[in-house]
């Protein structure tokens, strides 16, 4: 469709008005009634697949505020001990932008999905307005955002308490070779742990 000159669009503008004269009320009235029953169906569609989505908490980035966590940890550290890994305990919620920008990031890359769930046993635990889950993380260091890690060995001692902020790379991603850095070290330190034992 080409753009018209001003003069050509209010000519085209005049033609459709004297269309219009020529059309009885009615009809326009039958017209405008039907778009807006197709709109109303339309919106009617959206809205009643919507709640199903929303409070599916497989759907959207896995932190469910209605979980439970201690029930959450119990399992991961089972699922730890019986394939010799780490727990990594993810604080944060649909709400954080950063967890949004983590999940994409993790998903996109291959290689730093496999690495991360090689090496930890991947445990979300919603924070937020919906559920603080203050009884849960009262018994780890504290964080000051989210997203926040801490990594468990299957004994249950802590390890660490970490930052994502330290894998930002600018404002709107992380950096690939600081993250895979990281699981790299605790890889290491999974292994020589479980050596020990």
């Amino acid at each position: 469709m080409r753009v018209g000159t001003r003069n050509e669009c209010y000519a085209r503008l005049t033609a459709l008005h004297l269309q219009i004269r020529k059309v009885p009320a009615a009809t326009i009235m039958i017209t405008i009634m039907l778009r807006c029953v197709r709109l109303a169906a339309c919106l009617l569609l959206v809205t009643a697949s919507a709640p199903a989505a929303a409070t599916n908490p497989t759907e959207g980035l896995g932190y469910d505020p209605g979980a439970d966590p201690f029930e959450q940890y119990q399992s991961a550290v089972a699922q730890a001990a019986a394939q010799n890994k780490l727990v990594l305990v993810i604080a944060g919620g649909d709400w954080c932008r950063w967890c949004h920008v983590l999940n994409r990031f993790v998903t996109k890359n291959s290689d730093v999905e496999t690495a991360l769930h090689d090496t930890f046993v991947v445990m979300k635990v919603y924070v937020g307005d919906e559920n603080y889950n203050e009884d849960f993380f009262s018994q780890l260091p504290q964080a000051r955002g989210a997203p926040h890690f801490w990594i468990v060995s299957p004994d249950r001692n802590v390890l660490a308490s970490q930052s994502t902020g330290t894998f930002e790379r600018g404002r709107n991603g992380y950096n690939k070779q600081e993250f895979l850095h990281f699981i790299a070290q605790w890889r290491q330190h999974g292994v020589e742990s479980l050596a020990a034992r």
